[in-house]
């Protein structure tokens, strides 16, 4: 859907398939969606995550890059808008935008490793 949509064309995305998203198949997550969810009390952010993280990976393999207008979740349903635009650039820059997020088992403590470092061009 990224390749048909023009440049700065807006796409709309509905996911209904919450028990995935939401942790209870995180195998089954982690072959469509490319994360591992866990459960936890903030499925509903987790899940849209989880979509624009696979939009971004989806858009990036044609030089295209996402941009989020709205996202929601609702009952048993994630739906996103997006931007979609062409930037070789941007999709170098992209791993910028991901990171792993650690969360205990044993309280809500968690922490957050960025993927990547934007480098300092030393001149």
């Amino acid at each position: 859907a990224v390749q048909a949509v023009s440049d700065g064309g807006l796409l709309c995305v509905t996911c209904t398939d919450m028990t995935v998203l939401s942790g209870n198949f995180p195998e089954v997550c982690l072959a469509k969606y490319g994360s591992m969810p866990i459960k936890a009390r903030y499925l509903h952010e987790m899940s849209l995550r989880i979509l624009l993280y696979s939009l971004e990976i989806a858009a990036n393999k044609y030089k295209r890059h996402i941009v989020p207008w709205l996202s929601m979740s609702v009952d048993f349903y994630v739906r996103v808008f997006v931007r979609v635009f062409e930037s070789a650039a941007e999709v170098k820059n992209s791993c910028l935008k991901r990171a792993l997020a650690f969360q205990s088992t044993q309280c809500p403590s968690f922490t957050i490793q960025p993927l990547g470092a934007p480098a300092l061009n030393k001149g």
